[in-house]
């Protein structure tokens, strides 16, 4: 009888073992179905992103390639224009060595008559360059560049030209407008007694002209 409810006992707990087997099984089915996937579900989306990676590094390269075409199309542009404006320069420099001085000269006054300051000093410059201070219109070219010092408030250069003017030409008609601007470049100089000394000359020695005139009214104006 014992030996009966033993054999029992041991068939059902050998039954209930081997049925307890068979869930664990399926249930360890279900969970590798489950991480499957999702295996290859990640599968997919790596080989998504990779494949738009690629594209957007495809892009990348064309606008690299695209940027460094553009920066060769520059390079070449400018090329063209250093190479224009070298032919430009020489162009310049051949028409100022082919320029007699007197075309100079009047190239310069006509700039001088246009406030075209800076280049009609270039001009009176090299017009007493080329006739080595001596041309016919030497003493304008002096007298017209102290002026444009004057207009530019550059007293010093005003008054070291000016000065020039009066030391080369002592007989120049332009004798009292050249002491008129010497006195005119020194008094922002700080030199009031000597900007008198000068005034005070024309009216002596000019005193007919229209810069004695204007010498006395600066006379009033300094104390």
């Amino acid at each position: 009888m014992i030996r009966s409810y033993l054999k029992l006992f041991l068939f059902m707990g050998g039954a209930s073992f081997l049925f307890s087997g068979c869930l664990a099984t399926q249930e360890d089915a279900a969970i590798l179905k489950i991480q499957i996937s999702q295996l290859n579900k990640t599968l997919q989306e790596l080989q998504k992103n990779q494949a738009d990676n690629a594209v957007q590094m495809e892009e990348i390269m064309g606008r690299l390639t695209q940027a460094t075409d553009n920066i060769d199309h520059f390079d070449y542009k400018l090329d063209n224009l250093n190479s224009k404006l070298d032919n430009l320069e020489a162009s310049v420099k051949k028409a100022n060595t082919t320029l007699l001085p007197t075309e100079i000269y009047a190239q310069a006054k006509k700039q001088f008559e246009e406030k075209q300051y800076d280049s009609a000093l270039q001009g009176f410059g090299l017009y007493l360059k080329a006739t080595e201070s001596r041309g016919a219109s030497a003493e304008e070219a002096y007298f017209n560049s102290a002026v444009i010092y004057l207009e530019k408030q550059e007293y010093q250069a005003a008054a070291i030209t000016a000065a020039t003017l009066m030391e080369k030409f002592p007989k120049s008609s332009l004798m009292p407008d050249a002491r008129l601007i010497y006195a005119k470049s020194v008094i922002p100089l700080k030199k009031t007694d000597e900007a008198k000394n000068y005034l005070k000359s024309i009216g002596q020695d000019f005193p007919k002209s229209k810069a004695a005139k204007e010498a006395q009214t600066l006379l009033k104006g300094i104390k």
